[in-house]
Formats: structure tokens, sequence, C-alpha cells
């Protein structure tokens, strides 16, 4: 491109010699535009370049499990205000988890700062980073002494419009497990509260949620666990339908320490390989949230 460069320059002075001003000005011109050109077809390269070695540096081989993340305080009996930390070996490592009993996944809260604990809680955190897949999940359990549990909400009161965003209160209806689960299959939810225009109860506690199961796995040799993830549709009643927007995952327990452990052992190593994780299972009564997907007009 340089070489180039030069021999138009060389070539332009050539042909513009003992020419008039005019005809100079347009061949000065005429080089000013190509020397533009090749700076922007150079800096073009240069970008594909970057984004070459950007997109080589953010791709790769996956080389293992990310470090599973561990809690700064021991699991057990805490005092309220606690705060726990949560860390990961693993370099350049993002954490995400969850305290609803659900599985986290990259879609759940990211963990930016020390988590307090002001009432029983059901830490659950993966850890995923660069060039590794997700960690296994780490868990603790705390309890507060003495705390007084949070009342329920009765009801989401409206003035006739179920606004976008609006967190609604499900619960599971029915037993569902990775070992049997297919892709598809409805997934049983209802509706844990009321929706109401002033006092008129528009949408009962107990109405039907469409929710429908979009990934399974079995569980696995090695002690890969099962793990199940449905997707949150709509709230329906009488003719009412409510657009929703939720996920959730929920993952048996996995046995790979297990195997990690007696795989050294002589006498246990190669049936350590077909010891298989737990299958998840869903139970009635599990609470989850999702979201209004669009304002709904509530008619009492």
């Amino acid at each position: 491109m340089k070489t180039a460069g030069i021999v138009l320059l060389v070539c332009g002075a050539l042909t513009v010699y003992g020419q008039d001003a005019a005809s100079m000005a347009a061949m000065q011109a005429s080089q000013m535009a190509a020397q533009q050109s090749m700076q922007a077809s150079q800096q073009a390269s240069q970008q594909a370049m970057q984004a070459s070695q950007l997109a080589a540096q953010n791709s790769g081989p996956v080389v293992g499990l990310a470090s599973r993340p561990t809690f700064s305080v021991v699991p057990g009996s805490v005092t309220a205000g606690t705060t726990v930390r949560l860390k990961s070996s693993s370099r350049h490592a993002t954490i995400y988890y969850t305290t609803d009993g659900w599985t986290p996944t990259v879609f759940s809260t990211r963990y930016v700062g020390p988590i307090a604990i002001d009432q029983s809680m059901h830490l659950q955190a993966i850890a995923v980073a660069p060039y590794c897949e997700r960690s296994l999940i780490a868990v603790a359990d705390y309890s507060v002494p003495g705390e007084t549990p949070a009342a329920p909400q009765a009801a989401v009161i409206t003035n006739g419009v179920l606004h976008a965003g609006t967190a609604l209160r499900l619960v599971t209806g029915s037993d569902v497990s990775s070992k049997t689960a297919q892709v598809g299959d409805q997934v049983v939810l209802r509706l844990d509260e009321d929706l109401k225009v002033g006092d008129s109860i528009v949408v009962p506690k107990g109405a039907a949620v469409d929710a429908t199961v979009s990934a399974v796995d079995h569980s696995a040799h090695a002690g890969a666990p099962g793990d199940i993830t449905f997707e949150v549709h709509a709230v329906k009643s009488g003719n009412l339908t409510i657009p929703l927007s939720g996920k959730e995952t929920l993952e048996g327990v996995d046995k790979v320490n297990n195997v990690r452990h007696m795989i050294f052992i002589p006498v246990f190593g190669a049936s350590a390989l077909l010891i298989r994780g737990e299958d998840a299972e869903i139970k009635p009564g599990m609470a989850l949230t999702a979201s209004v997907a669009a304002d709904t007009p509530l008619h009492p």
C-alpha cells in the first residue's frame, strides 16, 4: 500500500509538469483524495486486525471448569446484618447468585459486592470465566436466630392497568423431574397473589400460568447432575391474558467431588466414573417471580 502511494505521487508529479494552475490544483486534489483513501484503507485494516486479535483472545479451547465460588462466612447461624463476600480463584471470573432456591445462571443477579444477611438465606453461586465451563454450584445456608418472617403481600393493587415490569409472585403446582421431562412439556404454575383494581379482584390467586420446559438434561455418569429450565409465558383468567417474562433453572446435586475422591483409589477408580449425579426435582409450592411483559388493562 505504501509503495503504491509513492508511485501515484511520483506519477502525478510527472503528469502535471508544465500544466496550468487549474490543472495543477485538480491534480493535487486528486492526490489528496488518493492519500485519504489509502489512510482510510489502512485504518480499516488496522481495526479489522484489532477485532481479529480481540476475537482470538476471547475464543479458544475450553480448559476445564471455572473454580467454584467460596464464601467469606461459614454457613450456619449468624447475626442479622452479617455480610458475605464471594470469590472465585479463576482468572477474570464473574459470579452470579440466587437466594430463592433456584439455580443461578448468567441471567441471575451478578455479584458486585458483599451480600447482607438480614434473614435466613439459601445462597447459591456459580462462577463464569474465559476458556472455562461454568463452575459447579456453591451452596451456603444461613439462619438468623429470632428473625421475624416477612409477611407476604396479599395482593397487587392497580389503577386499572398492570404495567410492564411489575413483578408477580408465582408458585409451582406439580412435580417435574429432569429424569422424565422433555422440552415442550407444560409446567404447572399458579398465581400466588390476587390482582386488583381498587378493591375488586380481577385475577384471583391460583389463576393458571402458562409455562413450558425449554431445556432439560438427565443426570449422567462422572457425577453430572440433571437440570431443568422452564420459561413463563402468561397468566390467564377468563378472557384476560397477561403476558409474562421469566425463566428459572433447577439443577440436581452434583457428585463430581465423590468421583474425584474415589478415582485415584485403585479398587474404586474405574467404578467411580459410573457414579451419577442427582436429577433435578421441581416440587409443588416452590416460589418464583415473573415480570409483566407489556402494559395490560385490567377490567373489574
